[in-house]
């Protein structure tokens, strides 16, 4: 896919882990999609003239092969750890996994991390664990 987005919306869905404009948007876009950015496309281009830029970009679908069952789960776990961005992760991952000790998870991620410190591979892993617990 060939699309185009307001640039700021663009920045968000290129973002890269560890920036500020990193969050639920990039986790989940790059999941699934290979993304590149082709252009940014200034204002003067258009009739009647917007009051924004625009990015234009390209979507490859991934073949990563996730075992993701229901990609509302993914969602939802992107939406638990993103809303609470500036805090550390620990109250968003007792909130999924409750009193389950997720021996596993715990190897892979450290509890001390924000949201935007987390790769969209991580997050992928974080929703298998999610999905084994609830059946």
């Amino acid at each position: 896919l060939i699309l185009m987005f307001q640039k700021e919306v663009a920045d968000r869905i290129i973002a890269k882990i560890n920036t500020k404009n990193y969050g639920r948007l990039s986790v989940i876009s790059q999941t699934f999609f290979d993304i590149k950015k082709i252009v940014d496309i200034s204002p003067e281009c258009f009739y009647p003239r917007p009051k924004i830029k625009s990015t234009l970009l390209k979507f490859s679908p991934k073949n990563n092969n996730l075992r993701i069952k229901d990609i509302k789960n993914f969602e939802n776990v992107t939406k638990i750890f993103f809303s609470q961005r500036r805090k550390k992760i620990k109250k968003p991952f007792k909130i999924l996994f409750k009193d389950k000790n997720e021996n596993e998870l715990l190897k892979i991620l450290d509890l001390n991390l924000r949201p935007q410190n987390i790769s969209y591979k991580i997050y992928a892993e974080i929703t298998l664990a999610y999905e084994r617990l609830i059946g």
